[in-house]
């Protein structure tokens, strides 16, 4: 009775196998026999409408995996980019309940495409690239029952893109993908526009130096052929912050003490001329590095004032070093010299008794004391003001961070 009952089940489990076996082998026969019957009067040459006439309506839903590279000199940007076209195809049509079948893949040699090219590429236009004939072959475009068809397109995509570095390195850019459809009677739908973030960016991949912030699709001068792909990229400041932006203003701040430095250590000039030489290789150094446009950085504006205000500062370590060292049989002949005796005397409260019908002369030496008097004053007042240079610069650079973070 064992051996019955095992034979029994054997036997029904290799029935059921069969029967599963023929079941997919009749809906192969089903969708080859349906292709074969919808293919008959097609042409991928025709718009797939009855009347040749009638518009073709896309819908395109844009998807960013990756950005390989945004180049800011040259002007140029490449992202990895997929795009899904979607449209009615009037011809490719058939009753679901007489075979059961609600979808069929049909590869894109067989059946018309939109041709949809980019207009601002540098290399390839067409969006519908392949990496070899083998992956040509295995793409298909899938065809629903109502009529309804599809296809993803797309791989490297590198295009022109106009940058303002006028934020930097605190900078954002749009860059737009300038996409239309090469064939007559073929145009976009109205719902494809607005915002695309959200599905766009749900496989991509961040990027090191760049954040993807916003991703719309605009329509250009209401040709409805066009659909432009704008991306908002925004740099992650923090690596040149940290590198380039904090370093001049630590820099700047030790220009200050300049002034503070005593001018018997024979070192006020040395450091004066080392500061000002630092800002000019920072100076050198970034300008290589962004653009030539009629656009200038607020950071190069800053690095200018920089070298301005330590040449300043060198001009004036210099002329305080001069004073500090005048010698006692020194004779004042020129503006400045009287304008230096007329603060002294008023100072100190001393009114001068001699007198000329003709003009006055100033006292022809000075002590030592009283020149390094002036000598700390100046260094006082050059102090006050670079510290006030200081400020303003902080204070305005923040002001313009957050007017950009509200544009």
């Amino acid at each position: 009775m064992a051996k019955m009952f095992w034979f029994f089940v054997a036997f029904t489990y290799h029935v059921f196998v069969c029967l599963a076996n023929l079941q997919e082998l009749d809906d192969y026969q089903k969708v080859r026999q349906l292709k074969n019957t919808l293919m008959e009067k097609y042409s991928n040459q025709l718009k797939p409408r009855k009347s040749l006439s009638d518009e073709v309506i896309v819908r395109v839903s844009p998807y960013i995996d990756l950005l390989l590279d945004f180049n800011e000199n040259v002007g140029t940007f490449s992202v990895i980019a997929r795009f899904k076209l979607m449209w009615d195809d009037h011809l490719i049509k058939w009753n679901v309940t007489e075979n059961d079948i609600y979808q069929i893949h049909f590869p894109v040699e067989e059946v018309w495409l939109p041709k949809m090219v980019i207009k601002n590429t540098i290399e390839k236009r067409s969006i519908l690239t392949f990496d070899d004939s083998l992956d040509q072959k295995t793409t298909y475009v899938s065809h629903f029952y109502d009529g309804y068809a599809s296809v993803v397109a797309g791989g490297i995509v590198e295009a022109i893109c106009h940058t303002s570095m006028f934020y930097f390195p605190f900078d954002s850019h749009v860059c737009t993908i300038q996409l239309y459809f090469d064939s007559h009677g073929v145009y976009i739908g109205d719902y494809t526009y607005g915002d695309q973030t959200k599905p766009a960016l749900q496989g991509y991949t961040p990027h090191d130096g760049w954040d993807i912030t916003n991703v719309t699709a605009v329509q250009e001068s209401y040709d409805r052929a066009t659909y432009n792909m704008q991306i908002k990229l925004e740099r992650k400041p923090l690596f040149l912050f940290v590198s380039l932006v904090l370093p001049v203003f630590l820099v700047g701040f030790v220009n200050i003490f300049v002034f503070c430095l005593p001018i018997e250590s024979g070192e006020r000039i040395s450091l004066a001329v080392t500061l000002f030489l630092t800002f000019v290789v920072i100076m050198t150094m970034v300008a290589e590095n962004l653009p030539e446009s009629s656009e200038v950085s607020i950071f190069i504006l800053i690095l200018l004032l920089k070298v301005i205000t330590s040449v300043l500062t060198t001009v004036m370590a210099i002329v305080t070093i001069s004073l500090y060292y005048r010698h006692n049989d020194f004779e004042k002949k020129s503006l400045l010299k009287w304008c230096i005796c007329a603060q002294i005397c008023r100072h100190q409260g001393k009114v001068k008794d001699e007198q000329t019908s003709q003009t006055p002369t100033p006292s022809t030496a000075f002590d030592n004391k009283e020149w390094k008097e002036i000598v700390q004053k100046i260094d006082r007042f050059c102090i006050v003001v670079l510290v006030l240079e200081f400020l303003c610069e902080s204070v305005a650079v923040l002001i313009l961070l957050r007017d950009r973070k509200l544009s």
